[in-house]
């Protein structure tokens, strides 16, 4: 984990959109920026530029796409189900909490469940991942291709509308869990898996090097439950031992999925 290590900051172009970025980076909490010029050669590098923002550190890339919520987004609009809104259960309407934002993909699946008067509060721990997600969700539209695809072009429009429904806040959930009232959610999710890799999983490794690796806490876990209204959901790997440290009940389904879903019914 990179999250203490500074992180030479620059742009590529001097356009006023550029710029606005830019000092939109420079203002978000936690992150550690060293100004193009006075750093270090072997730092890891944030660019800003006109195709996009790139966290690069050695060979290493790291760029916001929603990834396989545009491929899970395709199979809803299809009708087909997804084991993540079977577990969460969540309605138009709802407020959900994702207490792991990652690089959002359950996050930007949840905000289409929810709808237009639904709401989705998604923490993270690290500040770089944070800032870059977010960026990322105000600028969706850049990375929007002109899809000939029907399914793909009505995934991506409905990926754009739950976008505007992701607020993004830095932070350790277990203390952000503490300053929210109870019962003020429907749920609350965690994903803690990115603390771990496997072979299967090395297409996700530049995004796992800046994520925190810490195990989820019980505290975060009895917090989560004074603040959900209907249930807290737990994504782990398929027969871990979190789900019985932690108090999760695990769903059947998915047998040959390599992760499995617990549920805390509150």
């Amino acid at each position: 984990m990179f999250n203490d290590k500074p992180i030479l900051i620059k742009i590529t172009h001097s356009d006023s959109d550029l710029l606005k970025r830019y000092s939109w980076f420079r203002q978000q909490p936690g992150c550690n920026w060293i100004i193009t010029g006075s750093g270090e050669g072997d730092l890891p590098e944030l660019a800003i530029t006109r195709h996009g923002v790139i966290l690069k550190n050695g060979a290493e890339q790291l760029s916001f796409h929603p990834s396989m919520a545009l491929i899970r987004l395709i199979n809803l609009l299809r009708g087909e189900s997804d084991r993540y809104l079977e577990a969460t259960q969540l309605k138009a309407g709802d407020a959900l909490i994702d207490a792991t934002l990652g690089f959002g993909s359950d996050a930007l699946i949840g905000a289409w469940a929810v709808g237009e008067k639904g709401s989705v509060l998604a923490l993270e721990q690290s500040p770089i991942l944070a800032a870059i997600v977010q960026d990322g969700l105000n600028h969706i539209t850049e990375i929007i291709p002109n899809a000939k695809n029907k399914d793909k072009h009505a995934a991506w429009a409905a990926l754009e509308r739950a976008s505007r429904r992701i607020e993004v806040h830095w932070g350790e959930h277990s203390e952000y869990l503490k300053h929210i009232p109870s019962r003020s959610v429907n749920v609350v999710y965690f994903d803690p898996m990115f603390r771990q890799t496997c072979k299967q999983s090395d297409s996700i490794l530049p995004l796992h090097q800046w994520s925190v690796h810490n195990p989820l806490d019980h505290g975060a876990v009895i917090e989560a439950c004074r603040v959900a209204q209907n249930r807290v959901v737990l994504k782990e790997r398929k027969n871990s031992s979190e789900f019985r440290r932690l108090g999760f009940d695990i769903l059947l389904g998915g047998r040959y999925s390599p992760v499995d879903y617990g549920v805390i019914l509150v």
